[in-house]
């Protein structure tokens, strides 16, 4: 009882101490924080299943539900982010079944999805999917972040590389460099959306084709098949 609230207090003072910005920014080496930045924003372009799902969903199922991936993704890495000030993703390092668990349910969630769209593609009801899985975009992304315990332990072997501070407490340092990976990891998604939405307009014929409801089924077959790899 006693010991929980003090590990409470504790939190709520670092918080207070993150919230004042005054306090906090001329403890703050900047150019480690540009660095990690930099790293940051390479790390998150470089093409991988993210992106790949961010700009297939937007050029099929349109802008709006490429937000929502986007945003999915994004929330996953605010969970993500959390484990690690709170040192959850050393007690998931310590069992590996539980990084399994997770793994299998979330790929399977995406097989999931795959087999739905196949289902699809030989009913001929694009339509209706469409109206379907409008709902359900943001949660797929959600999904496909957090059954993806591997973003934690990056995280946790990433951001010690990036201290920045002697003075500030570790588990805040993580927080604001979590604060600055998921800010910016936002920024791209968005960008990278628009940017698919816009290109989208002269690939209407190709959205039209029932091919691409294949590569769809490809992407999440791939993202599954990632997510399941050790």
């Amino acid at each position: 009882g006693s010991n929980s609230l003090s590990n409470l207090s504790i939190i709520f003072k670092n918080f207070i101490l993150i919230a004042n910005i005054s306090i906090i920014l001329p403890l703050m080496d900047l150019n480690t924080i540009l660095l990690f930045l930099a790293s940051s924003v390479v790390l998150t372009i470089s093409p991988g299943p993210d992106i790949l799902f961010v700009i297939s969903t937007t050029i099929s199922q349109g802008l709006r539900s490429g937000i929502k991936v986007s945003l999915g993704l994004c929330s996953g890495l605010i969970a993500h982010t959390f484990l690690v000030v709170f040192g959850l993703a050393t007690l998931i390092a310590t069992f590996p079944f539980i990084i399994r668990a997770i793994e299998l349910v979330g790929a399977s969630y995406l097989i999931f999805l795959a087999i739905r769209l196949f289902l699809t593609l030989k009913e001929n009801s694009n339509i209706n999917s469409k109206k379907e899985a409008k709902k359900q975009f943001f949660i797929t992304g959600l999904i496909m972040n957090l059954s993806n315990p591997k973003v934690s332990l990056f995280f946790l072997s990433f951001f010690p590389g990036f201290l920045f501070s002697s003075l500030i407490p570790y588990n805040i340092q993580f927080l604001i460099l979590g604060i600055i990976f998921i800010t910016q990891a936002v920024i791209i998604f968005l960008f990278v959306a628009f940017l698919a939405n816009y290109l989208g307009n002269y690939l209407k014929a190709v959205v039209a084709n029932k091919s691409w409801i294949i590569v769809q089924i490809i992407v999440l077959i791939f993202i599954s098949a990632i997510i399941i790899y050790p």
